[in-house]
């Protein structure tokens, strides 16, 4: 029976080659998209849960909320955990984390040319693999970070210093240290699921100095988060036992600090699966984001569903080309069940062709093209080793046989076989019907998908393009990575700013968009003291004048002013002016110039110092959130970061020009550097990651609709060809037969259009609330959205109704 029903099957598919293949390609490229984000959710739905104490493993972090200061910190102060588990008998274990600065890294033995810039170090607990699964290559798990200067990498670093080499027991120089540290382990590397990310782990977290004072502990280190830390539990462990053990703890060590500056300090448990998706902390790693999952999860079942409409609309527009097949089929004997299991077959057999297919696709997009590099993923295609993969892409095949023949399958045979004989299905107003509401409902999810793309494109542009407060164009940052470098530097700045590419030099310890400092001060206001956080910058001479960032009010920082040498000037943002009342922004007769009174100090400054200065609104993160308050303070001693501003003109031989420099007063460090508007442009990778993968799908639903259409147009163009030759017999020209075809389409494609409209600005609006900056919605967008539709319609259907059209009158009146 099988036998039959597979050979009938073949035949029939050779008979409608044409379909059959538009078919196969619509449902291969939609299993084929399924599949990949069926890889991606896996990918990011699995975060950190390689680790085989996932559910055990909780990241201790740290919420402080007091007058002008608000935090949370995914970080807590390194004292927090060997206290912890003094209190805490049950803890089974914890472990500790503290990046490192870039780290020079000079080979033993192989000379200057084994010296590399490294950054994605830290420093670890020796008890990290006894919290955290790291299968290990060299070295033993057990004592490998125990010993002072011990260092464990992972095997893509140990390859890169040591090459096939065994790397236990090789020597490693950071020059920062000034110390040779011993490799005792290396590690495979890290999977891209994982939100705490490092090549290298050094053994030995330093004790703070200042948590003691005379034998006891100082309660304000508890206060100052510096180390990700996290703990192991009992399996089942529930975390309310540890928060009913803690006030006796906060009381103690918490409290104290606490009162004195009238602020809490409290502590939350994070599970560690729960990390990469639910954490809201700062100074975190890079986060998830749901709305990415909804986004491809979303545009991956519109994918599915065009793909199955594209089949159902064939097989309902043809099926009247079937009818009397089985009536013929039911004479013979073939009961209704029979049928509806041959039509299900047809489609379920169409299904695994095109999952056979698609595999050879999702094969080719992940190892012959960047598409890995683009989402920043490694997905593979390993079907044998992932259960979750084989059996949901079989599903998927499955499903999509099932859900594309259901309609035909149950329609078809309950024609009697007297309707069949006589062909009733084929002038069908519900077949009619139900194509047209296919063909709309398709439209609809593609023009939604383009036109979201095109609007978040449009936002990428604006955030992009808008004023920043600053020039931030042509200026070249330089890390100063020497103290003989440092201790150089009015010299250095002189002689760049001697050659004519370099317009102004200045220093500073952040960087705009990377690595901006926050610090609490004391504040001034009504003659009472409060506290206020700010966003800090420490910056040497002509930081302004380099950055380009206008002063609205007052002065810049000047040398011969005694208070800009001893940290006691600064110079605020607006936002800040406003925020503490100085400036009373709207008020009849209130000036910026009013805030030039303030006065404020270090939070355990003894002297209060005045503003000086107050400039202009600049963004200092990236234009999802809002402007803060800023002060920038004069650095005690110029470091950190070299800035030159450069000309636009002749960019390649100032560089040179530079480096070569450079290279004289730093000779034992390779020169590396970065351009601002690039590190900006980083802080919108997410966004514009996301806008292409959307853009990418919104294609791929288009081209899906497409190739329904152009199945279609073959089909019309067929039944009515005999039309076609009465119009032309009666002077009916080529392009009126063309719109006539085409006529229907565009109404649908109109109608779709038009209930696509409010679906996109829902979504967008959504998409938008993430920018505390946005540009306003183009409705042109939308226009062209649908114009873009009608044309790509419009050509698919050209192909078969200029072929109609042009036949020959005599041909056409005899086609039947």
């Amino acid at each position: 029976m099988l036998r039959t029903y597979f050979k009938f099957a073949t035949r029939t598919f050779w008979k409608d080659r044409f379909y059959t293949l538009l078919n196969i390609i619509g449902l291969a490229i939609g299993i084929a998209v399924s599949i990949i984000i069926l890889l991606y959710l896996q990918n990011d739905l699995t975060y950190d849960q390689h680790h085989d104490k996932h559910a055990q493993i909780y990241r201790l972090v740290t919420n402080v909320k007091g007058p002008g200061v608000e935090f949370h910190s995914a970080s807590a102060a390194r004292e927090m955990a060997p206290m912890l588990s003094e209190v805490y008998p049950e803890l089974l274990s914890f472990v500790r984390f503290q990046g490192m600065d870039r780290t020079l890294v000079s080979v033993a033995g192989q000379g200057e040319e084994s010296m590399y810039n490294e950054e994605d170090w830290a420093h670890a607990d020796s008890t990290v693999f006894n919290v955290f699964t790291h299968p290990f290559l060299e070295g033993n798990p057990d004592n490998a970070l125990k010993e002072k200067n011990s260092i464990v990498l992972t095997e893509k670093l140990a390859k890169k210093y040591f090459g096939d080499e065994e790397a236990l027991g090789k020597s490693l120089l950071l020059y920062e240290a000034k110390e040779n540290f011993t490799v005792t382990g290396v590690i495979e590397d890290l999977p891209d699921n994982s939100h705490l990310k490092f090549d290298a782990l050094v053994s030995y977290i330093e004790v703070r100095e200042h948590a003691m004072r005379d034998g006891e502990f100082v309660s304000e280190a508890i206060w100052n988060p510096d180390v990700y830390t996290y703990l192991l539990f009992p399996k089942g462990y529930n975390t309310t036992d540890f928060f009913e053990k803690l006030p006796p703890f906060h009381d103690k060590y918490i409290k104290p600090f606490g009162d004195q500056v009238s602020s809490e300090l409290w502590f939350y448990l994070e599970p560690l699966a729960d990390i990469h998706f639910h954490s809201e902390q700062e100074d975190d790693q890079p986060q998830g984001n749901y709305a990415y999952i909804y986004a491809f999860g979303g545009i991956g079942l519109f994918i599915l569903l065009l793909a199955c409409i594209n089949y159902m609309n064939m097989a309902t527009a043809r099926s009247g080309n079937r009818v009397k097949e089985i009536g013929m089929r039911k004479v013979l004997g073939s009961s209704r069940k029979a049928l509806i299991y041959s039509f299900l077959g047809e489609s379920v057999l169409l299904s695994v062709l095109a999952l056979l297919i698609a595999l050879g696709i999702v094969a080719i997009i992940l190892y012959a093209t960047p598409f890995n590099n683009l989402i920043e993923k490694d997905l593979t295609l390993n079907l044998l080793e992932n259960g979750l993969l084989f059996s949901g892409a079989i599903g998927i095949a499955l499903l999509m046989g099932i859900l594309s023949g259901l309609y035909p399958a149950f329609y078809l045979p309950s024609l009697s076989a007297v309707q069949s004989l006589k062909g009733a299905f084929k002038s069908s107003a519900s077949g009619i019907a139900l194509r047209k509401s296919l063909v709309i409902l398709q439209f609809t999810i593609s023009i939604a998908v383009v036109i979201c793309t095109l609007l978040m494109q449009d936002q990428i542009r604006y955030v992009r393009n808008l004023e920043l407060g600053f020039n931030r164009e042509h200026l070249l940052l330089v890390p100063i990575q020497d103290t003989l470098v440092q201790k150089q530097l009015p010299y250095i700045k002189n002689e760049l700013e001697q050659y004519d590419g370099v317009i102004a030099t200045t220093v500073s310890y952040n960087i705009p968009g990377l690595n901006v400092g926050g610090q609490v001060f004391q504040v001034e206001i009504d003659s009472s003291l409060t506290t206020q956080a700010f966003n800090t910058f420490y910056v040497g001479e002509d930081y302004l004048k380099t950055m380009d960032i206008p002063i609205l009010a007052g002065r810049d920082f000047n040398e011969g002013f005694a208070g800009d040498k001893d940290g006691k000037s600064f110079i605020i943002n607006e936002t800040a002016a406003r925020e503490l009342g100085w400036y009373k922004a709207g008020q009849e007769g209130a000036k910026l110039e009013d805030a030039l009174s303030g006065r404020l100090m270090f939070f355990h400054g003894e002297e209060l110092g005045n503003v000086v200065g107050i400039v202009q609104d600049f963004n200092v993160s990236s234009l999802h959130n809002a402007i803060e308050p800023t002060i920038i303070i004069p650095a005690r001693r110029e470091g950190g970061i070299l800035y030159a501003r450069l000309k636009g003109e002749n960019l390649p031989e100032t560089m040179d020009h530079i480096q070569d420099k450079w290279s004289v007063y730093d000779p034992n460090h390779p020169f590396e550097y970065l351009f601002l508007d690039e590190s900006f442009d980083e802080l919108y990778r997410a966004d514009e990651r996301q806008s292409t993968l959307i853009s990418v799908l919104s294609g791929i639903c288009l081209l899906i609709s497409l190739l329904g259409i152009l199945g279609l147009s073959a089909f019309t163009a067929e039944q009515r060809t005999k039309e076609i030759g009465v119009r032309k017999v009666m002077g009916a020209s080529i392009p009126h037969i063309v719109f006539l075809l085409f006529k229907d389409v565009m109404i649908l494609v109109i109608f779709a259009s038009i209930l696509a409209a409010p679906i996109a600005y829902y979504l967008i609006e959504r998409w938008l609330q993430d920018f505390a900056y946005r540009t306003d919605i183009n409705i042109l967008l939308f226009i062209l959205a649908a114009l873009a539709a009608l044309l790509i319609a419009f050509i698919t259907m050209s192909f078969h109704s200029l072929k109609t059209a042009r036949l020959n009158p005599v041909i056409s009146l005899r086609y039947e």
